[in-house]
């Protein structure tokens, strides 16, 4: 180390290259031509928009503000647009990066790569690469994550997916997301991934500029995606705009963390479900055996109802009753013709002559016949006289009316 070497704070060196930079005449008002891309708009406490953005082209990219005049812009920046910005270059001590602090934007045209990517999409999707959308395993064994091994997405899916189904196996097959080597990296682990036993793969990164997305716009990462015999979830993780590999993948999650919701069910909610089907299934069948024991002592009642040995004890039951009933009419009609045949007899025996006899009077015939009047005999008539117990025989000895 040299000894007489001045020792500056980090803050300190970075005022000296604010000072160079701000304080050279040439970078005090310049215009650079650019493609605008993630580009925000912000509004301040005093209500006016703050805008910040990046310029780039084929081979670099600045960083962009803009404060005043922001409110004031003919044209409305897009991410994508071509534009040539007016402005100063300035240090930001903060993060110890300089920008262009702009205070006037012209449209120069749609931005190239822009085009270029719109093209490209328009391609592939006349080809028919984004049409195939297959649908995901409800319950996957295995599910293979392409992914940067020490990036924030893949402990992100890992946590979620332990959380939420924690009998599926995870397989993280390492690549880069962003850089030169992205594309042939991204590639190789979904070849890789076809040959672990998966039956479903992520593949993505947690977020980034567009400039860091680039790689997900590849024409040769979206045919390997379109290829893949497993299903595949998308998790670039940039809400804003829709990348290529978006496109080609069967489904597409805004972020890592809402791929891992995406690929596995809550074991929770499915614990839930099968706690409502046991429910219902032990009401069905309490249902069914109640309605089935209701019936079978329906039967049980026919069949006792209806067996020999039942319908012998109605039939005697019953004939027991004709019995009980013919007996009593037999005896009714007994004691009928008893008391009728009692009053006949003391009508036949009170018109009796023996009884009339009996009681001292007699029966006097001439000739045979009964003499009902004393004009009927004269005297010296011979008569016959009945009494109750013999006969005697008499002569009139005197006649006359009575």
């Amino acid at each position: 180390m040299n000894n007489n070497a001045e020792i500056n704070s980090v803050f300190g060196l970075t005022e000296k290259i604010k000072d160079v930079i701000e304080g050279s005449m040439t970078l005090r008002s310049v215009c650079v031509r650019g493609e605008i891309s993630n580009f925000t708009r912000r509004t301040s406490k005093f209500g006016t928009d703050y805008l910040y953005f990046t310029l780039k082209d084929e081979r670099a990219q600045l960083s962009c503000v803009m404060f005043e005049g922001a409110d004031a812009l003919e044209i409305d920046p897009q991410n994508g647009m071509s534009v040539v910005c007016e402005g100063m270059v300035t240090v930001y001590s903060a993060y110890g990066k300089y920008q262009l602090k702009c205070y006037a934007m012209y449209e120069d045209g749609e931005g190239a790569s822009a085009a270029a990517l719109a093209a490209l999409k328009a391609r592939l999707l006349d080809e028919g690469l984004f049409n195939k959308k297959r649908v995901l395993p409800k319950y996957p064994k295995k599910v293979a994550v392409v992914t940067s091994p020490t990036g924030a997405a893949v402990q992100d899916i890992k946590n979620i997916i332990s959380r939420r189904y924690p009998i599926t196996e995870l397989c993280v097959i390492p690549a880069y997301v962003q850089g030169v080597n992205a594309v042939t990296s991204l590639c190789e682990g979904i070849r890789r991934a076809q040959n672990v036993g998966a039956d479903l793969i992520i593949f993505g990164r947690g977020g980034g500029s567009s400039e860091d997305l680039d790689c997900f716009n590849s024409e040769v990462l979206a045919r390997e995606i379109y290829a893949s015999a497993i299903p595949t979830i998308s998790a670039v993780g940039h809400e804003v705009d829709t990348t290529i590999a978006d496109l080609a993948a069967d489904l597409r999650a805004p972020t890592p963390s809402a791929a891992a919701e995406l690929a596995v069910p809550d074991i929770n909610t499915l614990k839930d479900e099968l706690d409502a089907v046991k429910l219902r299934v032990k009401s069905t069948l309490a249902r069914k055996i109640a309605s089935n024991e209701m019936l079978l002592s329906v039967l049980e009642k026919d069949v006792r109802l209806n067996s020999p040995t039942a319908r012998i004890s109605a039939w005697q039951s019953r004939l027991n009753t004709l019995r009980a009933s013919i007996s009593a009419g037999i005896h009714d009609k007994l004691n009928t013709a008893e008391r009728s045949l009692m009053l006949t007899a003391r009508s036949i025996s009170a018109m009796n002559p023996l009884e009339v006899l009996s009681r001292g009077y007699a029966v006097v015939s001439k000739d045979g016949k009964a003499v009902k009047s004393a004009e009927e005999l004269q005297v010296g008539d011979e008569v016959d006289i009945r009494l109750r117990a013999g006969e005697v025989g008499a002569k009139v000895t005197r006649s006359g009316n009575p």
